[in-house]
């Protein structure tokens, strides 16, 4: 995915954010569409402020992983290349926002818990500035890792190729 597309799909992602979608639905609405799957974002509605709005790992997050696990995840028990598959994106798409962000914490990333923001603080659209950040980061490693798989998978002997 070229920077223009990515600045449009991220463009589209926050007017959704400020239409009223949390972290969660708008990352994970963003990763699916942007990768041609037409799922509903309501199964991840409950992870927008940290998991349930607990201010534990980042809804943001959650939905990048979410959109990897539709996309490599399995579905069936037995399906252990699929699991180790969604895994690994998974755990990068994890590991690179972590190290972008500093934490998978959103209560940390937001600096208050969610729901109790300082009320001197307004922000453009209502959302914190950290929070778009963290909504960018995530759709950003989700496409970045799935586009990634999608070009291993498309080689005929199925391996990566080392550059």
């Amino acid at each position: 995915m070229d920077y223009a597309e990515f600045a449009r799909v991220m463009e589209e992602v926050h007017a959704r954010r400020v239409a009223g979608f949390n972290c969660a639905e708008g990352v994970f609405w963003g990763v699916s569409r942007s990768i041609g799957l037409d799922v509903p974002v309501s199964c991840v509605t409950g992870f927008g402020g940290g998991v349930a709005g607990s201010g534990s790992v980042c809804g943001a997050l959650c939905g990048a992983i979410a959109a990897a696990g539709v996309y490599s995840g399995r579905t069936e028990p037995e399906d252990n290349q699929a699991k180790a598959r969604c895994d690994a994106l998974s755990r990068a798409i994890a590991r690179g926002f972590i190290d972008e962000m500093g934490t998978q914490l959103c209560k940390e990333i937001l600096g208050y818990m969610p729901g109790s923001r300082p009320k001197q603080q307004s922000w453009a659209g209502g959302i914190n500035p950290k929070c778009k950040q963290a909504v960018t980061v995530a759709t950003e490693l989700a496409l970045k890792e799935i586009k990634q798989d999608q070009c291993k998978s498309a080689r005929p002997d199925n391996q990566a190729r080392l550059v």
